[in-house]
């Protein structure tokens, strides 16, 4: 039985869990274009969004495309490649714990955030991962991905995404 190669990809997950660098790897390794949807929604990164429909016909002519990678947290950009995506990998962390060590990690390498964005990214991904405040009520990334389930990848570490990309379209 023959594998199934993916040229259609999605990569979604949790803030500091790795997207960008999966994309990264999986684009070098498999020399398909990855995206990310921060592209698609600011104009000026973190400070000035683009237009709602001008950041969807964009990202659309992607998902158009024969093969794409696409990465982000921004469900609105990324619901509409999700029936065409070929695969769907969910990077998630075990802890909210880990999570916020891998933001700080960041933060500092980076020099991301100052102290003041980074307790608001910090919160943010709380409130998020629990449903509390601004995001109560709102669909989260796995109930948007349910319909879906049997192209998902779920991931939970970095060495289950480094061995994943080890072995990927072998």
């Amino acid at each position: 039985m023959r594998k199934q190669i993916y040229k259609k990809i999605i990569i979604i997950g949790d803030s500091g869990r790795g997207k960008t660098s999966l994309a990264r790897e999986l684009s070098k390794k498999i020399g398909i274009q990855y995206y990310q949807t921060d592209d698609f929604f600011w104009k000026i990164k973190y400070s000035e969004a683009n237009p709602r429909e001008e950041s969807l016909e964009k990202i659309k002519q992607v998902f158009l495309k024969d093969e794409w990678i696409v990465e982000g947290t921004t469900l609105w950009l990324l619901e509409h490649g999700l029936e065409k995506a070929d695969i769907i990998i969910f990077l998630r962390f075990k802890t909210l714990l880990s999570q916020w060590w891998c933001i700080i990690r960041r933060t500092i390498k980076e020099k991301r955030e100052n102290p003041k964005e980074l307790f608001g990214l910090m919160k943010h991904v709380t409130y998020k991962r629990y449903g509390w405040g601004y995001k109560k009520g709102k669909i989260t990334l796995r109930e948007l991905i349910e319909p879906y389930k049997e192209k998902v990848v779920e991931l939970k570490s970095f060495k289950e995404s480094d061995n994943f990309v080890e072995g990927f379209n072998e």
